[in-house]
C-alpha cells in the first residue's frame, strides 16, 4: 500500500512538471489554476503519507481529478497532436450547425481555422455552413481549400460536384465527381449524382456504366437498380429495364413507382394483361394512383371495355380532377367523349348545387342568430319553482 501511494505521488509530480512545461511554452493563463490545484493535491497527498492516514473520499476525488485525470487528458491530446482549443471550437460549431444557427457556427469554425489552418476537416465544415446559408461562392472556395489540403477528400469533391451541377456546369461537375469515385469507387452518392449529370448531357450509355459499377459495390441498393431501369427505359432497352425494375422491387416491395414504370413498358409492348397487373399494384401509392387508374382506363379501351374505362377515369378524376380534361383531349377515349363531357357538366352542376346549399344554410343560421339576439332576457329566464307551482 505504501509503495502504491509513493508511485501515485510520483505520477502526480510528473504530470505537474508536464503542465508547468506547457505553461512556460504557451504562456496560457488557463494552466495557472490547474497548476495551483495540482500543487495543493500533491502536498495533501504527501502530508497524509507522513501522517499514515488517508484523506476522506471528497479530498481523494479532488486529487484524482486535478492531479491525475485533467493533466493526463492534456498530456494525451498533446501526444496525439490534438489542439484542444481548436477541438472545442469545432465541437461548438457542430452544435450550432445542428441547431440551424449557421452564422454562429461559421464564426466558431473560423476560430478553429485560425488556430490550425492545415486541418482540412475544418474547411469542410465551414464550407457546408456557407452552403447552408446560400453562399455558394464561399462554400466552393472552402471545399477547394479542403481538397488542396487533402487530395483524398472524396466528400469535398462530391460537394463541389453538387455546386457545379446547381450552377449548370455539367462538364465541370463530371470531372470532380470522377475524381471522387477514383478515390472511393463505392461512394454511392457520387455515383448517383454523376449518372444524373451524364443523363443531363444525353450521355445515357455512360450513365448506365456508372450505375452498373455502383451496383457492383452496393448490390442491395434498390434506388440504383430503379435508376438504372429509368435510363434503360430512356434508351428503349425495355427487357433490361424490366430486369432492373424487378430487382428494385425484390429489394423494396413497396416501390410503387417501379410497378408503374413496368406497367408502361408492358403497355408499349402491347402486353395488356401484364401492364394492367402492374398498374393495379401502383394504385396503392396515393401519389401515382390517379395516373395509374388513367392508364388502366386506356387498357380497358384497348380491350373494348368502355364501362371499365369509364369507372377507372372516374376514380382518376376523383383523386385528381385534371385527368378529366386530359381524357377529353385523348383520341383514344373518343367513344366515351360524350360521357366525359357529361361528367364535366355533372361535376360543375354538383359544385353549384353544393355552393347554393352552403349559402342557404349560412343564411338560415344567420336568421336564427338574429332571432335569438332579439329575444328579451326576461323572456328566456326560467324559474323552476314558479313553473312547478303554476296551475299549468
Amino acid at each position: 500500500m505504501l509503495l502504491e501511494r509513493i508511485v501515485y505521488i510520483c505520477l502526480c509530480i510528473v504530470l505537474l512538471c508536464f503542465i508547468s512545461k506547457k505553461y512556460f511554452e504557451t504562456k496560457n493563463s488557463l494552466y495557472l489554476p490547474l497548476l495551483a490545484f495540482q500543487i495543493i493535491s500533491i502536498l495533501v497527498e504527501i502530508l497524509s503519507l507522513f501522517k499514515g492516514a488517508f484523506p476522506n473520499q471528497i479530498i481523494q476525488l479532488f486529487i484524482l481529478i486535478f492531479a491525475i485525470i485533467i493533466p493526463a487528458f492534456i498530456f494525451a491530446t498533446n501526444y496525439l497532436k490534438i489542439n484542444l482549443s481548436e477541438l472545442i471550437d469545432i465541437k461548438l460549431g457542430d452544435f450550432r450547425a445542428s441547431k440551424g444557427d449557421y452564422n454562429a457556427a461559421i464564426e466558431l469554425y473560423k476560430k478553429a481555422i485560425a488556430k490550425n489552418p492545415h486541418n482540412s476537416e475544418s474547411f469542410v465544415k465551414i464550407a457546408r455552413a456557407y452552403n447552408a446559408i446560400g453562399d455558394r461562392r464561399t462554400a466552393f472556395d472552402r471545399f477547394a481549400k479542403a481538397v488542396e489540403l487533402n487530395r483524398n477528400d472524396y466528400k469535398s469533391y462530391y460537394e463541389i460536384g453538387i455546386i457545379f451541377n446547381e450552377l449548370n456546369k455539367k462538364a465541370d461537375a463530371q470531372v470532380v465527381l470522377d475524381n471522387a469515385l477514383r478515390i472511393k469507387p463505392d461512394y454511392t452518392p457520387a455515383s448517383e449524382l454523376l449518372a444524373l449529370v451524364l443523363c443531363a448531357q444525353n450521355k445515357y450509355d455512360e450513365a448506365i456504366h456508372v450505375y452498373e459499377d455502383a451496383i457492383k459495390y452496393n448490390p442491395d441498393n434498390y434506388q440504383l437498380h430503379y435508376s438504372l431501369g429509368i435510363v434503360r427505359t430512356e434508351l428503349r432497352d425495355f427487357n433490361d429495364a424490366l430486369e432492373s425494375y424487378k430487382k428494385a422491387i425484390l429489394l423494396k416491395p413497396d416501390l410503387y413507382e417501379a410497378y408503374f414504370s413496368m406497367g408502361q413498358i408492358y403497355l408499349l409492348k402491347g402486353e395488356l394483361d401484364e401492364a394492367e397487373k402492374y398498374f393495379k399494384e401502383s394504385i396503392q401509392s396515393h401519389e401515382i394512383a390517379a395516373k395509374s387508374y388513367y392508364q388502366i382506363a386506356k387498357i380497358n379501351i384497348l380491350k373494348e371495355n368502355e364501362i371499365g374505362a369509364v369507372n377507372n377515369i372516374e376514380y382518376a378524376v376523383e383523386i385528381d380532377p385534371s385527368f378529366r380534361y386530359k381524357a377529353e383531349t385523348e383520341p383514344l377515349f373518343k367513344n366515351i367523349k360524350d360521357y366525359l363531357t357529361g361528367l364535366h357538366m355533372v361535376s360543375q352542376a354538383q359544385m353549384k348545387l353544393e355552393k347554393a346549399i352552403d349559402e342557404k344554410v349560412k343564411k338560415e343560421y344567420e336568421r336564427e342568430e338574429m332571432k335569438i339576439h332579439d329575444i328579451n332576457e326576461d323572456e328566456v329566464e326560467f324559474n323552476f319553482m314558479d313553473k312547478y307551482n303554476s296551475k299549468d
